[in-house]
């Protein structure tokens, strides 16, 4: 009878310290950029935008793994997603932007927001990321961030008001299967190092012929 009372009690034990540690999963300098990202940008209230802005109930001293919009490695606690779509972020994406602390960063979406100005170069310091999103704002330029992610496997840019040429050495994507960058103004011509990248999957979106009508379409 004792030692089912101490098995009991073992297995309590055992599974409140499951709940304690799931509970504190969310590492404290991860938890404290995001929010200190979230304070980066002017975000419009879900009553004014008639949508829901996923940063509204952050709070500090919660656990940021359960947030809307992240998630986190469940063994070592570092956000691997972020996903702030229609999140109505308005604001430049600044170049020291402590989105960079989050060094395990594997997928960004930050598309349908007001995010204007440049695409910083320095984002390709977030060496993990692999998908990347950024449609339907108002980006107008980007310097080397592209050439900085060789890791990338998905980039979507769409709907924006790029006005740039395509950077010449692409082939540095080697990963490269998805590259959406309709309805913007680019200038110039196709890189040809872009037909070089072995892994791109042109029967999607991404046919050579989608892409010239997504340089030339807007004159």
């Amino acid at each position: 009878m004792i030692t089912i009372k101490w098995s009991l009690c073992l297995i309590f034990c055992i599974s409140n310290s499951v709940l304690v540690i799931a509970k504190d999963l969310c590492l404290p300098d991860q938890r404290d950029a995001l929010l200190e990202f979230k304070n980066e940008f002017y975000v419009q209230s879900s009553y004014e935008m008639m949508s829901y802005a996923k940063t509204e109930k952050w709070r500090n001293k919660t656990d940021c793994c359960s947030w809307d919009g992240v998630s986190c490695d469940p063994k070592t606690g570092v956000v691997v997603d972020l996903n702030l779509e229609f999140s109505n972020l308005n604001g430049p994406l600044r170049s020291n932007s402590t989105l960079l602390r989050l060094q395990h960063l594997q997928s960004l979406d930050l598309g349908n927001n007001y995010l204007s100005g440049i695409l910083p170069d320095s984002i390709g310091n977030l060496k993990y990321l692999s998908d990347s999103m950024g449609n339907l704002n108002r980006l107008t330029d980007f310097q080397l961030m592209l050439l900085n992610m060789s890791s990338l496997t998905y980039i979507n840019l769409g709907f924006n008001q790029f006005r740039v040429m395509l950077p010449s050495n692409m082939s540095s994507l080697s990963k490269l299967r998805f590259f959406y960058i309709r309805e913007n103004s680019f200038s110039g011509t196709i890189p040809s190092s872009l037909f070089m990248i072995p892994s791109l999957t042109w029967e999607q979106t991404t046919s050579a012929v989608l892409l010239r009508l997504v340089i030339y379409e807007k004159k």
